[in-house]
């Protein structure tokens, strides 16, 4: 099952990827394979949501980080809180970064919308922050692609 977990640009630097809670989808057995992937894509903006969360709370640089993760052999989460239709929280688990397929990241030009939703002080403010973000897309990295991503950012 691929999750995807919210992450911070810091978190990259570390031997062991961050533990916390992701977000899953569940796609029907009779939706289309486009359809599945729409699905997946509202997924990654959730987590992508979140991370924007934690670096305002961790007061860390802001940027969206999503690391997309195939749950170890043998792990089973259980969906939980509904975040939209057919969109879950799940609980966190350990992992490798032999287990994370990709990381979904910004790159520095989508830095000064990220700070500005890190900034917004109303909800309409964070709201059109949001929508000036979603104009710069994730960058897909390869985790061996880690310590160049982060150079990115320093740069």
């Amino acid at each position: 099952m691929r999750v995807y977990v919210p992450a911070l640009l810091s978190e990259l630097s570390v031997p062991l990827p961050p533990v916390r809670g992701c977000v899953l989808c569940l796609p029907d057995g009779a939706m289309s394979a486009d359809d599945v992937e729409v699905l997946e894509d509202d997924a990654v903006t959730e987590a992508a949501l979140m991370s924007l969360e934690l670096a305002r709370e961790a007061n860390a640089r802001a940027a969206r980080v999503v690391l997309a993760v195939d749950t170890p052999a043998g792990e089973v989460l259980e969906p939980g809180r509904e975040l939209s239709s057919r969109i879950h929280a799940a609980p966190a688990f350990e992992y490798t970064w032999s287990d994370v397929a990709a990381i979904l990241a910004d790159l520095p030009d989508a830095a000064p919308a990220a700070r500005a939703v890190l900034a917004a002080s109303t909800q309409e403010e964070a709201d059109r922050a949001v929508a000036d973000l979603w104009d710069s897309s994730l960058a897909w990295f390869d985790t061996s692609e880690r310590p160049s991503l982060l150079d990115l950012h320093r740069g």
